[in-house]
C-alpha cells in the first residue's frame, strides 16, 4: 500500500552503443576534459597498486540486512574483503546523466588501507575526514564509499544480492554524497550522479532514485571553494534514503546497486558514502510517503472518511510543502468515478489528512464495488530552489480486495471485520502452516453462519475453488478471502490478512578493541539473550572472540546473530577536531578525542604525548595514534588550507534572445565586488550590459581578504541543435562527420575550438560534440555523434515491434553500402525490412565496399501481428419519452450491436472522437449517460486482451413519442356511461382496464390511464396518458328559503343535496355558483339547479310576498281592492283583516281581495291590520291604509 517516489533531477534513456576507441593515435577534436581524463585514465593503468580481488562465482543472495552496517569481512585470496557486496567499474557512453551500469559486479570491496590508492569502491572508516564534508559521521566504525575525486573511470557499481524475509517494504540505507556541479553547454546532461535502484533477476526494475549535482537544488551544501572552475556540491547530513520493495515477496531474490559517477566527460568528480542498510539514522530524506488507512467498507454508512497519513520530504534545510492531494474512487472497471482535491481535514503537524465521500460521490449504492487511491504532490516553499523538486507519492488502494463494496446491503445485515493470523516461519522456507478457522470470531460473531476461504476474491464471489484444508492451509505471506454465508441470498465477503514472520537479528558496533573495550548492540527486539549471558539489548566487551545474540520480537519470533572480533594490531581511525585558518588567523590547528598513549602528526615520522597541534600553515598533515593496548592506527589525512570567503551569492539577469545582454548582482554585502575574478574591482554589485560569456565574480572586504570566486555563466545558447550525416570509419578507413544546419562557425568538441568548414574528417571511433555558432556568437545545445569502427562493431538496428494492425520493421541504422537480413547469406541496397513478424529473428550484417564487414547482430521480432478487434458503428432509433429531446441511456445495452462475442472484449465510452484516441477522460457512468438530440453520437473503443482496439460510434436518433390530446378529467353520471376517447390512428392501446381500442366506456369513477403506441419501422414509441373519471348526478332540492315582503330587497335561498358541483339559475339561461338571490322583486321564481358535468337540472318554486301599502275603492278601476301580491300561487294561506280596534274585518285565502266593505257597507278610510298566516306557520304582520 506504500508508495515512494525519489527526487530525481534528470533521467535519460538507455542508449546502445557499442564504443571503440585508438589508443595509439590522440584525437584533437575529442572535448579536451575527456582527453585530460582518458590522459589520466592511461597513467593509472600503467601504476596499478593493487589488483581487485575477483570473485569466482556470484555471492549468493542473503537476508536484506545481512552484514548491513559494513563490518563484516572475510578472506579471498588472501585478502581481507567486504561480505556479501561486491562491485565493478564502467565507463559510461555519452551523455552518461543517470545511466544504469550494465557490466556485472564480480570484484570485492577491499578492506580499508590508506596506503592503496585508486580503488573505486572501498570501506572507509567511520570517523573519515573528507575533503569537503570532513569528518564523515558514519555509524560504528566502517562506512562504504564508492568512486574517489581522482578516478580514471566513469562510474563504480556496488551490487548487493538480497531477499526479504520479514515482509519488509521498505529497503532503508543512509548516504551522503560529494558532487562536482559543472556549468557550460559542454556538460549538458553530464553531470555526476549518485543512483541506487532494486533490480529483480528477471531485469525488472522495482524501484530507484537518481541524485543529479545542481547548485540551484538547496538540498546541497557549496563548498567554500571551485575546483577548476566548478563548485563542490556535498550533503553534510546523512540522507535517509528508502526504496519500496513491498511488492517483492519474501524469499524472492532481487539486486540492490548503488552507481557514483564522475561527469561524462571525466574531468569533475563525484562519490558517495553508504551506511547501515536497514537502520535509518537521519530524519532528512529526499522521499515522501503516504499512506491510506485500510478501509475494508462493506455496506457502509454515508458519507465515509477515507484517511490516511504522510510524511514531507526534508533535507538540507528545505521543507517540502504540500502542493495537492487528490483523492481518487474507481469501480469495478477501473473507471475512475469520483476525485476530489478538497480533503475535510489536512492536518499537516501530525501528518493525517481525511476526504468525506458522500452517496452522490458514488454511481452505484446498491451493487457497486470501488477502491480508493490518493496522491500527493509537494512544492518548495523557498523561492530560489529551481532546482528542487520532490515528486509525487501516491498510494492507489487501501486494502486488499475491495475498499468499498455494496454487498447486499438491503436484505443482508451480516456485520463482518477483516482478520488477521501471524506464525513465525519455523525452518526459513518463508511459508507456515495456517488454522484458517481460528479467524472465524474475529469476522463476526453472528450465529448461524457458514464459512469459506479462497485464494482469490474472484473465486470467493463466484462461490468457486474453495480452500480444501482451511485447518492446514501452507501459505506464504499472503492474503485470504472469507465468504461468511446466512443463506444463498445473504453472504458477506471480507478479507483475512496471512502474514509468515521471520525477522532477521544483526549487532552493530566498532569489531575491535584496541580501545580496550567495545559495544556490541542487537537489533531491536523485546528480549535479548547474549553467549556471554546479558540479556540487555547491548554489552561491553574486553577481548576478541565470537559473540552472538538471540533476539525475541514483539510477536515472539526468535532469530540469533553473530560477530567475530579479530586480533587486530590496527586501531581504528582516531577521532579529530580541526581548525582551520581564518582571514586573520592564517594557521589552523589539530586535536586528536580519541584514547591513545601516543600521538603523531606527521605519518609516524615522529611522536609525542600531546593530543593537539597548533599553529599549522597550510598543507597535509597525516594522523596517526598508538593506544595502550599497543595499537596502532592507519593515518589519517587532513588538509589545513588558505582562507578564503566562501564564494558570493547573486542573482542574474539571463539575455533572452541571441545578441541580447544580461545583468549580474553580488548579493553578498561587501565592500568591493569584481566580475573578472579579481582583476579589476568596484563598489558597485551590479554589472549590467554584459554580453553572453562566463563571469568569474569575487567579493572582498576592507582588510583585503577576499572571497573565492564563482562562475557565472550567461547563456548564449539560442540556436536550434544541429543536424548531421555521418560514415563511421571502417576496415583502415576514417569516418566523417557533416553539419547540415548552416552556420557561421562550427564545433566538434562541444564548442573548445570551432572551424569554418561544416565537415570533419579522417576520424576515429570515439564519441564527438558537435554545435553551431552565428554571426552574433549564438551557440546551439551540444548534440552527441558516436563514430564506430564498422569490422569490430555490431550493426545498430531500430526493431518496430509487429503489434495491433501493424506488422513490424527492422532498420539497420549502422550505414553502409549494402545490407543483410540473413547473415550475409545476400545482400541489398535498402536498410529496411518489412513486413516482418513476431517469434523469428533476423542475423543482421552491413558491408562496406568492397570486402568491409562488420560483426553480426541479431534482430529479434517478438511480437505478432493482430488484427484490431473486427467492431463496428451502431445507429439506432431511440423514442424520447418526455418528448424533451433529451434520454438517459445504458450505452452498455449496445456492445453486442458493435461486435460479436462482446464478452471477450472491454469496452470504454468517450463523448468525442479526439476522446477515444487518446483513450480519455472516458464517461465515467456509461450505464446511465444522457444524450439527446444535440448529443446523440457516442465513440467506443473496443478493446481486445491483447489490448487491441478499435474505436467505433453509437448514433442514437431520437423519435417523439405520440402526443396525446385527452382531458385530465371525465364525469360519469349516476346510472349512465361515459364515452372516452384516445384519438385515432396509433399503432396501439392499451387501457388501464385491459380494453386495445380507441375508446372505453366507464361507468365508475376512478383514476384510469391509456399507453398508445406509433410504430417507427419495428420501433414502436409509446406515450401514456394519466386521467381521472368523476362521478356526479343531478342535485336534490332539500330545501328553499326565502326573505320577502319588500318590493325589491327579497332573498331566495335554495339548499341542495348531492355528489355534484352545482350552478343556479332563475332564468334557466344565466347560471351562477351561488345558491342564495337577493335583491329580488316580489314575485313567483322558478329556480335551475344544474350538474357542472352534465349529469342534469330540476327545478324549484319559490313565492315572494308582498302588498299594497294603501288602497282607494271608489269604483273607479284603479287600485280598488287590497290584497297580498302572488298570494294565489300559495296554497294554504290564510288573510285576516282588523280595523284599528283589533275587530276582524274580514278573513280570506289565497288569491283573494278585499273590497274595503265588511258586510256590505264601505268601510272608512283609515289604517288597517293584517295578519297573514302561511301554511308552515309562519305569521307576518303588517298594516295598510283605506282612502276614500
Amino acid at each position: 500500500m506504500k508508495k515512494i517516489i525519489t527526487l530525481t533531477i534528470l533521467i535519460v534513456s538507455h542508449f546502445v552503443f557499442a564504443q571503440q576507441s585508438s589508443d595509439q593515435t590522440e584525437n584533437k577534436n575529442i572535448h579536451p576534459e575527456k582527453l585530460a581524463f582518458l590522459k589520466r585514465k592511461s597513467q593509472q593503468e600503467k601504476s596499478v597498486q593493487s589488483t581487485p580481488v575477483v570473485s569466482p562465482n556470484a555471492l549468493p543472495a542473503v537476508q536484506l540486512c545481512a552484514n548491513g552496517n559494513f563490518e563484516e569481512f572475510e578472506t579471498v585470496g588472501g585478502a581481507s574483503v567486504l561480505r556479501n557486496f561486491e562491485y565493478t567499474e564502467s565507463d559510461l557512453i555519452n551523455p552518461i546523466q543517470c545511466l544504469n551500469v550494465d557490466s556485472p559486479a564480480n570484484l570485492r570491496i577491499a578492506d580499508y588501507n590508506p596506503n592503496t590508492f585508486s580503488v573505486m569502491a572501498t570501506s572507509v572508516p567511520s570517523n573519515y575526514i573528507d575533503p569537503y564534508i570532513g569528518d564523515i559521521q558514519a555509524f560504528d566504525q566502517f562506512a562504504v564509499k564508492l568512486n574517489y575525486r581522482e578516478s580514471s573511470t566513469t562510474a563504480t557499481l556496488m551490487e548487493a544480492h538480497r531477499f526479504k524475509t520479514d515482509n519488509e517494504d521498505f529497503f532503508k540505507f543512509n548516504y551522503k554524497a560529494v558532487l562536482q556541479s559543472v556549468d557550460g553547454d559542454a556538460h549538458v546532461n553530464e553531470q555526476p550522479y549518485f543512483k541506487v535502484r532494486i533490480v529483480l533477476n528477471s531485469g525488472q526494475v522495482v524501484s530507484e532514485m537518481c541524485l543529479i549535482g545542481d547548485p540551484n537544488n538547496c538540498i546541497f551544501t557549496i563548498a567554500p571553494y571551485m575546483e577548476s572552475g566548478s563548485m563542490i556540491l556535498y550533503t553534510p547530513n546523512w540522507q535517509a534514503g528508502l526504496l519500496d520493495i513491498s511488492s517483492i515477496p519474501n524469499n524472492t531474490p532481487f539486486t540492490v546497486q548503488f552507481i557514483a559517477t564522475r561527469c561524462g566527460l571525466g574531468a569533475h568528480f563525484g562519490y558517495a558514502y553508504i551506511d547501515d542498510i536497514c537502520l535509518l539514522h537521519s530524519n532528512e530524506s529526499l522521499q515522501g510517503l503516504v499512506t491510506l488507512n485500510p478501509l475494508n467498507a462493506i455496506c457502509p454508512t454515508l458519507p465515509l472518511n477515507v484517511c490516511g497519513t504522510f510524511s514531507l520530504p526534508s533535507s538540507g534545510g528545505i521543507q517540502a510543502t504540500i502542493a495537492s492531494i487528490q483523492l481518487t474512487v474507481r469501480d469495478e472497471n477501473n473507471n475512475t468515478v469520483y476525485s476530489s482535491s478538497s480533503p475535510t481535514t489536512l492536518d499537516i503537524t501530525n501528518q493525517q489528512f481525511c476526504f468525506s465521500l458522500a452517496a452522490a460521490n458514488l454511481p452505484n449504492i446498491t451493487t457497486g464495488a470501488y477502491n480508493v487511491g490518493v496522491t500527493i504532490s509537494f512544492g518548495v516553499a523557498q523561492t530560489n530552489c529551481s532546482g528542487t523538486s520532490f515528486n509525487s507519492v501516491s498510494d492507489n488502494d487501501a486494502n486488499a480486495g475491495w475498499d468499498i463494496w455494496f454487498l447486499n446491503c438491503t436484505n443482508c445485515p451480516l456485520p463482518v471485520s477483516p482478520g488477521n493470523l501471524s506464525l513465525c516461519d519455523g525452518n526459513d522456507d518463508g511459508k507456515e502452516f495456517f488454522n484458517l478457522t481460528l479467524v472465524q470470531n474475529q469476522i463476526t460473531s453472528a450465529p448461524g453462519v457458514t464459512f469459506a476461504f479462497f485464494t482469490t476474491l474472484a473465486d470467493a464471489t463466484a462461490n468457486t475453488n474453495p480452500i480444501a484444508t482451511p485447518n492446514a492451509f501452507e501459505s506464504y505471506t499472503a492474503t485470504v478471502f472469507v465468504r461468511v454465508t446466512v443463506d444463498a441470498n445473504c453472504y458477506k465477503i471480507t478479507t483475512l490478512k496471512l502474514t509468515v514472520r521471520n525477522p532477521f537479528a544483526y549487532i552493530s558496533g566498532i569489531l575491535n578493541v584496541c580501545y580496550g573495550s567495545t559495544t556490541l548492540t542487537a537489533s531491536p527486539g523485546v528480549s535479548y539473550l547474549w553467549s556471554t549471558g546479558a540479556t540487555t539489548s547491548s554489552i561491553v566487551v574486553t577481548a576478541v572472540g565470537t559473540y552472538s545474540v538471540q533476539v525475541t520480537d514483539s510477536n515472539g519470533c526468535i532469530s540469533n546473530a553473530m560477530v567475530t572480533i579479530t586480533n587486530s594490531a590496527t586501531a581504528p581511525l582516531p577521532d579529530l577536531t580541526i581548525i582551520q585558518p581564518g582571514c586573520a588567523a592564517t594557521t589552523g590547528s589539530i586535536t586528536v578525542t580519541s584514547p591513545a598513549s601516543l600521538y603523531s602528526f606527521d605519518g609516524g615520522v615522529t611522536w609525542g604525548t600531546s593530543n593537539t597541534i597548533s599553529g599549522l600553515l597550510p598543507g597535509y598533515y597525516e594522523v596517526k595514534i598508538q593506544t595502550v593496548a599497543g595499537c596502532t592506527s592507519y593515518n589519517s589525512g587532513v588538509q589545513i588550507s588558505q582562507f578564503q570567503a566562501p564564494f558570493p551569492n547573486f542573482t542574474v539577469d539571463q539575455p533572452d534572445f541571441c545578441g541580447d545582454t544580461g545583468t549580474i548582482t553580488i548579493t553578498t554585502v561587501a565592500d568591493f565586488y569584481s566580475f573578472d575574478d579579481g582583476v579589476t574591482w568596484v563598489t558597485n554589485p551590479t554589472a549590467t550590459g554584459l554580453p553572453s560569456g562566463t563571469y568569474n565574480i569575487r567579493t572582498k572586504d576592507s582588510n583585503g581578504c577576499f572571497s573565492n570566486y564563482y562562475a557565472v555563466e550567461l547563456d548564449g545558447e539560442f540556436l536550434d541543435p544541429p543536424t548531421f550525416d555521418k560514415i563511421d570509419p571502417y576496415c583502415g578507413n576514417l569516418g566523417s562527420i557533416t553539419i547540415t544546419t548552416p552556420a557561421t562557425a562550427y564545433s566538434f568538441d562541444g564548442g573548445q575550438t570551432w572551424q569554418t568548414s561544416n565537415t570533419l574528417t579522417n576520424l576515429v571511433a570515439d564519441s564527438y560534440i558537435i554545435k553551431i555558432k552565428d554571426a552574433l556568437g549564438c551557440t546551439s545545445p551540444n548534440v552527441y555523434v558516436y563514430l564506430d569502427n564498422l569490422e569490430t562493431n555490431y550493426p545498430d538496428y531500430i526493431v518496430d515491434e509487429p503489434g495491433c494492425n501493424k506488422y513490424g520493421t527492422i532498420t539497420i541504422k549502422t550505414t553502409g553500402d549494402l545490407y543483410s537480413f540473413d547473415g550475409g547469406a545476400t545482400w541489398g541496397t535498402s536498410n529496411i525490412l518489412y513486413p516482418v513478424n513476431g517469434g523469428t529473428s533476423y542475423p543482421i550484417k552491413v558491408m562496406r565496399l568492397p570486402s568491409c564487414y562488420s560483426l553480426t547482430s541479431t534482430a529479434y521480432v517478438y511480437n505478432m501481428f493482430i488484427p484490431n478487434p473486427d467492431a463496428h458503428d451502431y445507429a439506432t432509433d431511440y423514442c424520447d419519452d418526455l418528448n424533451d429531446g433529451s434520454e438517459i441511456i445504458d450505452l452498455t445495452q449496445y456492445q453486442s450491436n458493435l461486435i460479436t462475442n462482446a464478452t471477450n472484449y472491454s469496452f470504454s465510452y468517450f463523448a468525442s472522437l479526439v476522446a477515444a484516441q487518446n483513450n480519455g477522460p472516458a464517461i465515467p457512468n456509461p450505464s446511465s449517460y444522457q444524450m439527446s438530440n444535440s448529443n446523440n453520437i457516442v465513440f467506443v473503443r473496443v478493446t481486445d486482451g491483447y489490448t487491441c482496439y478499435s474505436i467505433v460510434s453509437i448514433t442514437l436518433n431520437f423519435l417523439d413519442s405520440p402526443y396525446i390530446t385527452m382531458q385530465d378529467d371525465y364525469t360519469v353520471c349516476e346510472n349512465t356511461l361515459t364515452f372516452i376517447h384516445a384519438g385515432y390512428g396509433y399503432y396501439s392501446y392499451l387501457w388501464s382496464t385491459g380494453q386495445t381500442g380507441n375508446y372505453i366506456l366507464v361507468n365508475q369513477p376512478g383514476n384510469y390511464w391509456v399507453t398508445v403506441g406509433e410504430n417507427h419501422n419495428g420501433l414502436v414509441c409509446t406515450s401514456t396518458k394519466n386521467f381521472t373519471v368523476t362521478e356526479s348526478e343531478k342535485a336534490t332540492i332539500t330545501s328553499i328559503d326565502t326573505v320577502d315582503w319588500t318590493l325589491e330587497e327579497n332573498v331566495i335561498t335554495v339548499i341542495v343535496d348531492g355528489i355534484g358541483e352545482y350552478e343556479y339559475s332563475l332564468d334557466g339561461s344565466n347560471y351562477q355558483d351561488s345558491n342564495v338571490f337577493d335583491h329580488l322583486e316580489t314575485g313567483y321564481y322558478t329556480i335551475h339547479i344544474r350538474d357542472k358535468k352534465g349529469c342534469g337540472t330540476i327545478k324549484g318554486n319559490a313565492l315572494l310576498l308582498h302588498y299594497s301599502k294603501f288602497f282607494t275603492p271608489n269604483g273607479d278601476g284603479d287600485n280598488d281592492r287590497w290584497s297580498i301580491n302572488y298570494s294565489i300561487y300559495e296554497e294554504g294561506l290564510i288573510i285576516e283583516i282588523y280595523d284599528r280596534q283589533g275587530k276582524l274585518i274580514r278573513q280570506m285565502k289565497n288569491g283573494y281581495a278585499w273590497d274595503g266593505t265588511y258586510n256590505g257597507a264601505l268601510c272608512p278610510s283609515d289604517d288597517y291590520w293584517f295578519v297573514v298566516k302561511r301554511a308552515d306557520g309562519i305569521i307576518h304582520k303588517g298594516h295598510f291604509t283605506l282612502k276614500r
